[in-house]
C-alpha cells in the first residue's frame, strides 16, 4: 500500500466504535447498535461489572481498556512518545452507574479527538505512524467481538447471574 487512505481509514474506524454509518458495512453486521459505544450504552454499570466466567473480564474493564488504548494512541498521534503500561489499561473492572456513564463519555471523546487527529494529520510518510494507527483497527474489532459475545451472555443470563452476585 503506497499511500494511506484517511477517510477508508476514519470509515471502518467510525463502523467499529459507532456502528453502521453508511448503506453496508464492511466489518459489523448491518444492523443498527453494533459498534462498540452503541452495543455498550444498552448496559447498565451492574450488567458491565458482572464478569461472565469467574475470575473473568467485565464489559467495563473492555472498555476502558478501549478508552486506554485510544488516549495513548492519540498521544502518538500528536507528536508525543508516552509510555504505555498496558497492566494500567485493565485497572477498572468495576463501575457505579455515574462512573459507567463517565467512562462511555470518555471513551466517545477520545474516540472523536482520535477521529478529528487522523483527519487533520497530512503527514503520513513515517511507517511506524502508519502501522499504529492503522493496528487500532483490529485492536478495536477484537474488543467489540469480545464486548459483543459478553453482552450476548449477560442479556441471556442476567436475571440469575446478577441476583446469585448480589447475594454472595
Amino acid at each position: 500500500m503506497s499511500t494511506f487512505s484517511k477517510q477508508s481509514y476514519l470509515e471502518l474506524l467510525d463502523e467499529l466504535v459507532i456502528g453502521k454509518t453508511e448503506e453496508f458495512t464492511w466489518v459489523i453486521d448491518r444492523e443498527p447498535g453494533h459498534g462498540i459505544i452503541r452495543t455498550i450504552e444498552q448496559l447498565s454499570a451492574e450488567e458491565a461489572s458482572f464478569p461472565i466466567t469467574e475470575g473473568g473480564s467485565t464489559v467495563a474493564a473492555h472498555t476502558e481498556h478501549v478508552r486506554w488504548s485510544l488516549q495513548l494512541a492519540l498521544g502518538f498521534l500528536k507528536g508525543e512518545r508516552p509510555a504505555a503500561n498496558w497492566d494500567e489499561s485493565w485497572r477498572i473492572k468495576t463501575v457505579d452507574e455515574k462512573q459507567w456513564k463517565k467512562l462511555q463519555k470518555d471513551l466517545n471523546d477520545v474516540y472523536t479527538a482520535i477521529r478529528d487527529s487522523v483527519g487533520k494529520r497530512d503527514d503520513w510518510n513515517e511507517p511506524r505512524m502508519v502501522k499504529g494507527t492503522l493496528a487500532m483497527l483490529p485492536h478495536m474489532a477484537y474488543h467489540l467481538g469480545a464486548i459483543r459475545q459478553m453482552v450476548r451472555v449477560l442479556s441471556n443470563n442476567t436475571e440469575n447471574k446478577i441476583g446469585l452476585m448480589s447475594e454472595a
